[in-house]
């Protein structure tokens, strides 16, 4: 394979399917110009297909982190986030690379006379989120999916059962394409919300796991200068949320349900 791409690296010919595949990847990433023959686009193309040549010779896959969120080094998300930006800012709806179902909870207390909402920092996104996630194969109901999610992000033993955890569709079908904050892919969210009516669990709080007011929502920043998603806001409206009542909590939460 490394002989294949050192041939087509030196003659940029597409004589063989292998070489017309590896060429139409490399005019994709705007490296080469594609017509009779195939050339660089410029000089720094050249300089981008002569590195490539050396990783060829040196026997060393080009150093991209493609799967760590979180490590110094250059990652795939970086880059993919670069190229969907540009990719999205040059035309009028671009095809989402990636489809997701999501699902949400609405936690909601109220301390003294102001409404918080039970939220989550998300150390890859970078911003409070609500609890929830996407939903995975298998699973036959995003309902399904969001007990998993509660399991998983709460430190529950087992995904809450309808006594544990009684949940209220308020909101189904809300649809936004945006670049993943996360993966930085261009994605096309829909996002099933629901209203969390009564748990019988309790909830720990700590500082990535916090009950955030009304005004640090409407204000899309906590008191801790951390950004928070507005998805609240998009997906179900501050009029919809105010209207909502609270879920009944235990008195061990330190705010009245």
């Amino acid at each position: 394979m490394a002989s294949a791409l050192q041939t087509v690296l030196l003659s940029l010919k597409p004589d063989t399917e292998y070489a017309r595949g590896a060429l139409d990847l490399l005019a994709l990433m705007g490296l080469v110009t594609p017509g009779a023959a195939f050339s660089p686009s410029g000089k720094v193309a050249q300089m981008a297909l002569d590195a490539l040549q050396a990783h060829v010779a040196d026997g060393v896959a080009v150093g991209i982190a493609w799967e760590d969120l979180d490590g110094p080094d250059l990652r795939g998300v970086d880059i993919i986030r670069a190229i969907e930006t540009a990719r999205a800012a040059r035309i009028t709806g671009p095809t989402p690379a990636r489809v997701v179902q999501v699902a949400q909870a609405i936690f909601k207390s109220r301390h003294a006379t102001e409404d918080y909402y039970l939220m989550q920092y998300d150390q890859h996104a970078q911003r409070y989120q609500p609890v929830g996630g996407k939903r995975e194969p298998g699973e036959d109901d995003m309902a399904m999916t969001l007990r998993r999610e509660l399991a998983e992000e709460l430190g529950l033993a087992a995904p809450p059962s309808e006594e544990e955890c009684r949940l209220e569709l308020i909101g189904d079908g809300w649809t936004q394409t945006a670049i993943s904050a996360t993966y930085g892919v261009l994605t096309r969210y829909t996002f099933v919300v629901y209203r969390v009516a009564d748990v019988r669990f309790e909830i720990k709080v700590d500082t990535e796991t916090r009950w955030l007011s009304r005004g640090e929502i409407l204000a899309g920043r906590a008191a801790d200068s951390r950004p928070i998603s507005p998805i609240y806001q998009q997906a179900v409206g501050m009029k919809a949320l105010d209207g909502l009542p609270v879920t009944r909590l235990g008195a061990a939460h330190g705010l009245r349900g």
